[in-house]
């Protein structure tokens, strides 16, 4: 029954409010809204950061089974085929994409997706839209490597591209090349160029 203020008084809804990390299925296209809407909020620059930061925040919840799963001793211990086969199952699984990893320079590698979910199938937007996978990858990287990692989309179906395309490797390279793309060199000429 509906009570004083408009609430509903419902056991069932009482009963799944303690527990924080429920999962909870939802379409991909309310990513799109939601980055949308921050963005509209808050700026463009400043919606990828708060994004990325929620992606990075979400790593444990989302990514933390993942790596306890590979090695009881931790996730370094397991291989990186072991590594890579396991995370792109496990968001595969979770229905966000399929992915694909290519090393494209020492140090560096992409990871590559035409269908991820976080990208607005329209592809109308001028800037990558997959902040919050940066973030999650930037964790999740982070946690197996013993320096700090970071991660750029340097290709987006947001904004057209043919797939999302996330560079990652040692945080200096990876802003070297985020510098050089700022200049105008493509992604190929960048890698050469570092």
């Amino acid at each position: 029954m509906p009570q004083a203020g408009g609430t509903v008084d419902s056991p069932t809804l009482s009963a799944l409010a303690p527990d924080p990390v429920r999962d909870v299925r939802i379409p991909a296209i309310l990513l799109t809204h939601l980055r949308r809407a921050v963005r509209k909020a808050v700026g463009t620059l400043n919606a990828t950061h708060v994004l990325h930061e929620a992606g990075h925040d979400s790593g444990p919840t989302l990514l933390g089974g993942v790596l306890e799963s590979l090695h009881p001793d931790g996730p370094g211990a397991a291989s990186m085929d072991a590594f890579f086969g396991a995370v792109t199952g496990h968001l595969r699984q979770e229905g966000w994409g399929t992915m694909e990893l290519q090393r494209v320079h020492p140090g560096l590698a992409v990871l590559e997706s035409s269908n991820w979910a976080e990208a607005d199938p329209d592809g109308s937007e001028q800037q990558p839209g997959c902040a919050f996978t940066c973030g999650l990858l930037a964790w999740l990287f982070s946690r197996v490597s013993p320096g700090r990692v970071a991660v750029l989309e340097v290709a987006c179906r947001s904004r057209g591209d043919d797939a999302c395309r996330f560079l990652f490797g040692a945080e200096e390279a990876v802003h070297d090349v985020y510098g050089l793309l700022l200049d105008g060199a493509s992604l190929e000429s960048a890698l050469e160029r570092i």
